[in-house]
């Protein structure tokens, strides 16, 4: 599920309401009645690995905040590495890989803990063009493998209709949900469909609605 809308109505906030990270002053926000493990991949994805650790150190982390022997986790985010065909060098630091390279392993860090939801806030504004279709394709990958619940905030229209099943469109403040349109492209997705009628047709829907809350009109 993507979640589009215009600057400051509250795209953030949302995962962070949805995480915990913010405390909502009201409302509700339910998982089917049950204990929910949620892992969040901040924006700014360097800052969130810790420079003085290894890759294979960042990766396997939440488990050893589960105390988990080391050794136990090293082979389990080994082994997360070969299911998806990740060849980063483990024992590099975060400072020696590309900002893709960094994004996976944030990735991987979040996957090691086998969550329920994955929310990713913006995850490839920082990316070139190059490393952003590839990390589209990853995604896609990891989702269709794992079948976890990917959230996710996107300013970029193509890539929240390449990934998504719902596309949310926010207002602007006071912020609603302006429509919810459902994406029946099928899978895998491929980045030839960006050129396909269907994929125009949603896009044009899409960016139609967000025209309009920008231009503040009553849709």
């Amino acid at each position: 599920m993507a979640i589009f809308g215009p600057n400051g109505c509250g795209k953030t906030t949302l995962l962070n309401l949805i995480a915990g990270v913010d405390k909502a002053d009201g409302g509700e926000i339910i998982f089917d009645d049950r204990k929910t493990k949620i892992a969040f991949i901040f924006q700014n994805y360097r800052e969130s690995l810790f420079p003085w650790l290894s890759v294979i150190d960042n990766i396997s982390y939440p488990l050893k905040l589960q105390g988990v022997p080391i050794e136990k986790r090293r082979e389990q985010a080994k082994s997360l590495c070969v299911r998806f065909g990740v060849t980063i060098s483990l024992e590099s630091y975060p400072y020696t890989l590309s900002g893709g390279q960094q994004q996976l392993v944030t990735i991987l860090r979040a996957l090691i803990t086998q969550p329920d939801i994955i929310l990713l806030d913006e995850p490839f504004s920082s990316l070139d063009y190059q490393t952003n279709l590839f990390m589209l394709n990853k995604i896609q990958e990891i989702w269709r493998e794992t079948g976890i619940t990917f959230v996710f905030v996107s300013h970029d229209i193509d890539e929240a209709i390449f990934l998504s099943q719902r596309l949310i469109l926010l207002s602007n403040k006071p912020t609603i949900v302006a429509k919810t349109i459902s994406n029946s492209l099928s899978y895998p997705r491929t980045t030839h469909q960006m050129g396909a009628p269907e994929f125009s047709k949603l896009k044009h829907e899409a960016i139609d609605i967000f025209v309009k809350q920008i231009n503040n009109k009553i849709i």
